[in-house]
Parts: C-alpha cells; structure tokens; sequence
C-alpha cells in the first residue's frame, strides 16, 4: 500500500471512532433510553387497549342470562355428589367458572393506561385520519385480531393505512419528546 493510502486509511478510522462515539447517545439527551420512539409508543398504546378490555366489562344489558347469580359449589356438595352416586373422587368432574377472572390491575398499570389514553387526543388533534387508523390497529392488537383483515373490510388499502399508523405513532413520539415525558 502507498503511503497516501495508508493515510487515507487512518483518517477514515479515525471519523469513524467519532461517528461511533457521535451515535452511542450519550452526547445529547442524556441518551437514547430517555426518547420515545414509534416502538415504544406503540408497545405503551397496546398495553394500554389490553388493560382497557381486562378492567372494563361489556356495556349494555346482557343478551340472555338470569339475574341469579351463579351457583358456587364448595367441597361439601363434592363431598355429598359422591355421596349419593357412590363413586370415587377420580368419577367426579369438577367445573369450573366458564368466566375467566379478571386479574386486578395495579394503580401504576391504570395511570399509565390512562396517560396513554389520552396521547393520540393531544398530538393527533387535527388529524382524523391517522387517529382513526390508529385507533382501529390498537383495537385490532387488544382483541388479537388480524389488523389486514380490518383494513379490506372498511376498505382501506393495507399499505396506506400502514403508513397512516407509523405516521400516527411517529408524531406521537415527536409529542412526547417535545414535552419531556418520562418513559418510565
């Protein structure tokens, strides 16, 4: 190698050490751990929708039922069923709830629920369309739902509504920055 490449060859090292250095965070913002990104906004969105369907039940009267609550069996009444059939205990299907329980939410998960909740009113105020999106995508993830198949049936293109989405998330994240907000 000539002598000038060897040269050439330093320099570039030597810009890239501080391009490195540049790009690790710690020169602004206290690094990159403190910025909101679409990732994170989306991940907080999410679990967001997820705690709204596990704490809220359905609104409305129920479709059918009674209004007597659900008889709960206690070891007595296994107890007398085997009893009167004189069967062994391995005989006897226990039932259970058909309603899952719900498990309780701490007030940290609901508060950041709630500051969650409220983002896509503040940094999407005037733009209906990318909050609609948004809002239809975050349903889609809570229920577990393909968010394609929600595009086709209200006639979107997946493409554009995908795009609607990243956008919705980018800004919130541009919002979240802006006013200083934790990520804790």
């Amino acid at each position: 190698m000539s002598r000038k490449t060897k040269q050439w060859d330093a320099k570039m090292r030597d810009c890239d050490e501080d391009e490195d250095d540049r790009d690790s965070g710690d020169s602004f913002h206290g690094g990159l751990d403190d910025l909101w990104v679409p990732r994170t906004v989306e991940k907080r969105l999410i679990e967001a929708a997820r705690l709204t369907l596990t704490t809220t039940g359905p609104v409305g009267p129920k479709a059918y039922g009674s209004a007597m609550p659900m008889y709960q069996r206690d070891w007595t009444d296994w107890l007398a069923q085997l009893d009167e059939a004189g069967k062994d205990l391995a005989d006897v299907k226990i039932e259970r709830d058909e309603r899952p329980a719900r498990p309780g939410a701490t007030s940290r998960q609901i508060t950041r629920m709630e500051e969650a909740i409220r983002w896509p009113i503040k940094y999407l105020e005037g733009l209906p369309g990318p909050r609609k999106v948004l809002a239809v995508y975050l349903r889609c993830r809570a229920y577990r739902k393909p968010f394609g198949r929600a595009c086709k049936r209200l006639g979107w293109s997946r493409a554009t509504a995908y795009r609607a989405r990243d956008k919705a998330l980018a800004l919130i994240a541009q919002g979240l920055n802006r006013d200083h907000v934790s990520t804790e």
